[in-house]
């Protein structure tokens, strides 16, 4: 089943209102839960999720199997199941990379209780609810009944546990709206201490969880497990609501004050402060839990990344999923030895780096070593080169070399990729890349003079008919912009590396694409990885996705384009033809100007200076307007982030 929509998910049917229904009905798989809909979460792929996944999946990669009505209201194919970055982009505006993981122990974890307690609450009820493992901890009951009459749950540590749980993704709102339903008998804290396994593959560095004041529900000095099938823990499991009840009200002093049947409790429910002093008299408190000392954590939202994991229990600086990975060591991709690729985690550019108008890669100590500092290298996504081998796009970039800037140093086994790129690749923050060194080969005779050339990345499309077997490529009047050249002016377009690593070049005649052409074309692409027209949307979950190229099948090949799907090519202008386009203007000028110095100075030195003059001052504007075009730098120093 991928759709959930039984009355047990209902508001009506939250344990709130049916308190011997706690902790809920939870789906028994990982899902997104809205406010009416509950859609299954499947790999990258499509497939159900898996434990014993070979590769880690981060979370804005996952698809889910929302219904065709939904996904027409949002505006999603529903030809292959979109990702999570997608719904959640059309729900809410935000990205998995942005929200804040969360254990859900008790009730929070069934889509019931969530639309009881958001049904009022400004804040939109979009929550990707992940199946986990963890370890070191169990969960239990607390010392205190809700206002409801149900013991609620709450987690304490226990060496060796191991327990199965759910892990949520809140944004900033939906956290507020939480932490105001837990106050004040439960305290929000940062958990970092156990091993969370995600049912994508992924081991979080840490997440919040909702940890009870007081004590833990128990008998003889041992707390009671709720609903834990391990069959060592037969004498401490509490199967169900009522199991607790009824055994809470065994105790002759709980029985006094409540009566002996859940009915009677529930007739009346003591409240927490009440329940609390009772139940606390009959001894059946039996552990003080260490977890509710812990720092109540920054608030999510900090401008603070962090790829490492902080110590146990600490505050940490930035919360979100996507300030927070796993950088796992370089490692040499197997039967590469001609051509030496590596794996290796990606992470973010910091804004401080000096880019001078492209899409750079920075990499970190340990990277640069293994790969000999290069000065380009090829990027390849990891999952999606397993999926679709050669088929998966790979793009080219620039390596950052640049020591004046304000930003700290890289993490040795990192590669920071800047967004652009990552586009390209179609990678996510915290994934594996696949890269090596390649060689671009560009005359750098100009640099001095105009400075080094803009290049701007493209996604790779089919030629229209009216450009097929033709030596041109279109793009949008925007790109042509940024590379500082005009309709009908020459590119250099840099394709796949060959095995030696060498980039394949050619150079191209670049024409707008006509409105009419671009229109159909983003009408008709939306397919996935075996269609004719695959959507970067649908296939890599980018969107918006990176300038378009349209160039046919001849031209793809000559570029090493011919087996990737979505490939990618970077363009920069051909400065050789500008050069000599302004070159010829300017002569035509001064051939004009040097028959009118003639004309008027009757004396040829005094007119051979001023020609010379002219020359000069010419040759100063031509170079100056070229740099001013051909190469994209920021004036001034840069005061901030940005």
């Amino acid at each position: 089943m991928n759709v959930w929509d039984g009355p047990e998910y209902s508001g009506s049917a939250a344990p709130r209102r049916h308190p011997l229904s706690y902790p809920g009905t939870v789906p028994d798989a990982s899902v997104l839960i809205t406010q009416h809909e509950v859609w299954r979460i499947l790999d990258r792929w499509s497939d159900p999720l898996d434990w014993e996944s070979p590769s880690e999946q981060r979370l804005g990669s996952t698809r889910v199997a929302i219904d065709a009505e939904s996904a027409e209201r949002l505006g999603l194919s529903h030809r292959i199941p979109p990702t999570l970055n997608s719904v959640l982009e059309e729900l809410t505006g935000a990205i998995a990379d942005g929200l804040v993981p969360v254990i859900a122990i008790g009730s929070n974890a069934a889509p019931s209780q969530l639309r009881n307690k958001f049904a009022d609450e400004t804040a939109q009820l979009v929550i990707p609810s992940i199946r986990a493992r963890m370890t070191g901890y169990r969960v239990g009951f607390t010392a205190f009944l809700a206002p409801a009459g149900y013991l609620p749950a709450t987690l304490f540590p226990e060496e060796g546990a191991v327990t199965a749980t759910t892990v949520q993704f809140l944004s900033r709102a939906q956290l507020r709206a939480i932490d105001a339903t837990e106050t004040p008998w439960y305290r929000r804290v940062w958990v970092d201490d156990a091993e969370i396994l995600l049912e994508t593959g992924e081991r979080l560095l840490g997440a919040y969880a909702y940890v009870a004041h007081h004590g833990v529900l128990g008998a003889d000095g041992a707390p009671f497990v709720m609903g834990d099938p391990d069959p060592a823990l037969a004498g401490r499991r509490l199967r169900t609501q009522e199991d607790a009840l009824r055994t809470l009200l065994a105790d002759p002093v709980c029985a006094a004050a409540w009566g002996s049947e859940p009915a009677e409790l529930l007739a009346a429910p003591p409240g927490a402060a009440a329940s609390l002093a009772v139940i606390q008299g009959s001894g059946h408190e039996v552990l003080a839990n260490p977890l509710v000392d812990r720092d109540a954590g920054a608030a999510a939202g900090s401008a603070v990344s962090s790829a490492v994991s902080s110590s146990a229990g600490s505050d940490p600086a930035d919360p979100r999923y996507g300030a927070r990975f796993r950088a796992r060591a370089l490692a040499r991709v197997p039967g590469a030895a001609p051509d030496p690729r590596w794996s290796v985690t990606v992470g973010r550019t910091h804004d401080l780096l000096e880019r001078s108008g492209n899409s750079v890669v920075r990499l970190g100590a340990d990277v640069r070593a293994a790969l000999g500092d290069p000065q380009h290298v090829e990027i390849t996504s990891e999952a999606i080169a397993h999926g679709v081998d050669g088929r998966a796009p790979r793009v080219i970039a620039n390596v950052y070399r640049a020591t004046h800037d304000a930003a700290p140093p890289a993490d040795p086994a990192l590669i920071e990729v800047d967004h652009m790129l990552r586009m390209g690749a179609g990678l996510e923050v915290g994934e594996r890349a696949i890269l090596r060194p390649v060689t671009v080969e560009r005359q750098g005779a100009f640099d001095a003079l105009l400075g080094a050339p803009n290049s701007v990345s493209f996604r790779v499309t089919l030629a229209d008919p009216s450009s097929t077997e033709r030596e041109v490529c279109l793009m949008s009047e925007l790109s042509l912009q940024l590379l500082g050249v005009a309709s009908g002016d020459y590119v250099v377009l840099e394709g796949a590396a060959d095995e030696d690593g060498s980039v394949r070049m050619l150079v191209l005649k670049a024409f707008q694409i006509p409105e009419d052409v671009w229109q159909e074309r983003v009408r008709v692409s939306d397919g996935s990885w075996d269609d004719r027209f695959p959507g970067a949307r649908e296939t890599l979950g980018i969107h918006p996705d990176i300038p378009i190229l349209f160039i046919d099948a001849s031209t793809r090949a000559r570029l090493g384009l011919r087996e990737q799907q979505l490939g990618v090519v970077r363009a920069r202008p051909a400065r050789l033809q500008q050069f000599g386009n302004e070159a010829r203007e300017m002569l035509l000028l001064l051939a004009i100007a040097f028959i009118g110095i003639v004309g008027i100075i009757p004396n040829l030195w005094v007119g051979a200076a001023l020609f010379g003059l002219l020359l000069v001052g010419s040759f100063a504007l031509m170079i100056v307007k070229l740099r001013r075009r051909l190469s994209h730098r920021a004036a001034g120093r840069r005061r901030g982030s940005g």
